[in-house]
Order: C-alpha cells, then sequence, then structure tokens
C-alpha cells in the first residue's frame, strides 16, 4: 500500500519522489495486491498509472478530504499483513492510530527535509517510533532527526532520491551547448524565498567583469516571480537575465541541453531532484553548501558554495564556465541515483528486519 499526499496534482518534489516509490512497489511486487490512497489528488488517470507501472492498482484519491484519507487507510490495514509506504510525515499519525486500535501491519515513513528539520508534533513523534522503517533521502536529514531523536537511529536509513524512471535525456548535447549561459530551475515561491534565485541575480553583474557574453535563464512560476523581476530589473546585469516562467517537460529538456551550467544555490534543499536532471544532460551544478545538495554532486559533477555569499557564487560561476566537464563523468554521476539503482537499494531495505 503507499499512501502519499500528492502523485499527479502538483509537480513537487514530495509527488514526484511517491511516484518513485508506487513504480518500485508495482515492479517489485507485481503479484501483490496495490492500493493507493492520496490525500490531495482529485483524480488520477489510467495513462498515468500506466507510465508507472501501476496500471492494476486499487487507486482512492481524497480530494483534500482527510476524513475520507483516514477512512480509506482503516479499510486497507484491516488486511492483516499489508505492508504500507508513507510518503510524508503530516499522514503517518493515521497508520499509527490504526495500529492502537489493533490492526496487524507494517509501515515505513519517507522523510524529506524541511518538514522533519524541526520538532515534529506529538503524534507524528509516536508514528515516528511505531514505524518499522523511516526512510532518509539524505545523512543530512538523517543527522538533524537524530539531533533530536536519537532513540530513533536503528529506525533511520539513508534511501536516496533517483531519476524519475520515465526520464531521458539525449546523451549528444555537447554540441548544442550555448556557451556562457546559466540555467536555474525552481518554483518561485514568496514563503519559500531560500532558493538562491535572488543571489544568481545578485551576483551577475559580478559574472559580467569576466564574462561579458554570460546569461541567466529562470524558469520557475510562482507569487515570488514580481520579486525577482524587480530585482533583476534593477541590476546593471537585467539585459542578460531572463524570466521564462513554466515550460514543459520537452521544453525543459531542450533549456538543460543548451545550457553551460546548473546554479541553484538554495539552503533547504532535501535533495535536489533538479541537479539529477541536469546532470542526466552532462552539465554541472552549483548548490550551495547546505541541506542535502552536497549529497547530490561530487568534485567532477559541480561546485558547492557558502549560502548567501554573493561574491563566491560568482566566482565559482565564473570558474564553472571555463573549466573543460567531463560530461560522460557527470552523467556517471547521475546514473548512481537512476531508477534501477534506487529500486535495489529499496528492495535490500525491504528485505531486512528493523
Amino acid at each position: 500500500m503507499l499512501i502519499a499526499p500528492e502523485l499527479f496534482k502538483a509537480e513537487g518534489g514530495i509527488a514526484r519522489v511517491s511516484r518513485l516509490y508506487l513504480q518500485a512497489i508495482a515492479e517489485s511486487f507485481p503479484e501483490s495486491t496495490l492500493k493507493v490512497v492520496v490525500l490531495n489528488d482529485a483524480e488520477v488517470s489510467p495513462s498515468g498509472q500506466s507510465r508507472y507501472k501501476a496500471s492494476n492498482a486499487e487507486t482512492i484519491v481524497c480530494n483534500r478530504s482527510k476524513i475520507r484519507c483516514a477512512h480509506a487507510i482503516w479499510s486497507a490495514v484491516r488486511i492483516s499483513g499489508t505492508r504500507v509506504i508513507c510518503t510524508h510525515v503530516h499522514l503517518a499519525p493515521l497508520l499509527w492510530l490504526a495500529k492502537q486500535l489493533g490492526q496487524k501491519f507494517e509501515y515505513d515513513i519517507v522523510v524529506h527535509g524541511i518538514e522533519v528539520w524541526k520538532p515534529v508534533t506529538r503524534l507524528q513523534k509516536l508514528a515516528l517510533n511505531s514505524a518499522r522503517r523511516i526512510l532518509s533521502i539524505s545523512e543530512f536529514t538523517r543527522r538533524d532527526m537524530l539531533s533530536r531523536y536519537p532513540n530513533l537511529e536503528e529506525k533511520i536509513v539513508i534511501l536516496p532520491n533517483a531519476l524519475d524512471p520515465s526520464f531521458s535525456q539525449s546523451s549528444d548535447s555537447a554540441n548544442d551547448t550555448v556557451p556562457d549561459t546559466i540555467l536555474t530551475v525552481s518554483r518561485l515561491a514568496a514563503h519559500d524565498r531560500t532558493k538562491g534565485i535572488d543571489h544568481l541575480i545578485e551576483a551577475m553583474p559580478k559574472i559580467l567583469e569576466t564574462h561579458p557574453s554570460a546569461r541567466l535563464r529562470i524558469v520557475g512560476e510562482g507569487s515570488d516571480r514580481i520579486r525577482l523581476e524587480k530585482l533583476a530589473t534593477a541590476s546593471e546585469a537585467s539585459a542578460q537575465i531572463q524570466f521564462l516562467g513554466f515550460v514543459p517537460d520537452e521544453r525543459l529538456k531542450q533549456e538543460f541541453t543548451q545550457c553551460t551550467l546548473f546554479a541553484l544555490p538554495s539552503k533547504k534543499e532535501g535533495f535536489g531532484l533538479v541537479y539529477l536532471e541536469a546532470m542526466a544532460a552532462g552539465k554541472p551544478c552549483i548548490v550551495a553548501a547546505a541541506g542535502g545538495a552536497p549529497e547530490v554532486i561530487d568534485q567532477d559533477s559541480g561546485l558547492i558554495v557558502p549560502y548567501g555569499d554573493i561574491e563566491q557564487i560568482a566566482s565559482a560561476i565564473s570558474s564553472a564556465l571555463v573549466v573543460q566537464w567531463d560530461a560522460g563523468k557527470i552523467r556517471a554521476r547521475a546514473q548512481h541515483f537512476s531508477f534501477p539503482a534506487f529500486v535495489q537499494r529499496w528492495n535490500a531495505l525491504s528485505s531486512t528486519s528493523s
């Protein structure tokens, strides 16, 4: 059984990770009954499930109804021996409650980052204590949780995220690269201003001193776009900063193909799936020394900068624009986080007892 806040309603990181688990379960247990409960989605299309090899899944969408979600979970776990993957700690108390009421099943909880980088509620803590496994997407998140809940040490294991199994990127992108092109991709949300987009904008005048043809291309939409556009307009580098808004998947792949490097020096990335997509195109990444992002890249696939340090961000990008990066080594790093590798790691964890 898979329990997720979202599957297809949104393209956020948690929805994308939930789809990883959907296909991993469907592929690993093809003869088992698969039930899926999704809190926020109003519908899940057959084509969507088919895309993730889960055509036969019995899916209940709750359209944001917590009562319907609780009822669906209760009905499913009444079957003794059910194994549950819950992809957000906010839904986990429903599983703890069902166990308190006598249902016999096991569950794992996926923890991503910011939702557990702070004290959790009492019910969430009870749910974590009762879980079979806590699947952390990064060592950073694991350490952060253990600093507050050392009793969970035996339960928390690391299972990094992976490239979407349906994601494909041309391996011949070097000839399409547009020199001195810096790409960033992010949701531009007013409540989440720690992505570092403003820092990239502020770094552009300094970058232009050594790379006069450099340009920053910003993909993403959200309520913070107005503020960021004003910041760009006021910059000496305004002519070299472009806002592209939301772009469809094929266009996004083209942007990855054409950029020289990808930069998202964010403070609160639990992992950073978008880095993998850039690396799959053979492009190096600039990440901040914060959250789980430094665990994604290595010395052959990018540079790490202090969060918010405009001078060092500009210096790192200027340096990266002249480095002769080995696209093959960058892609090899991305393959370390391939979907088959994810399934192999998950199956190894699933076969062991806590």
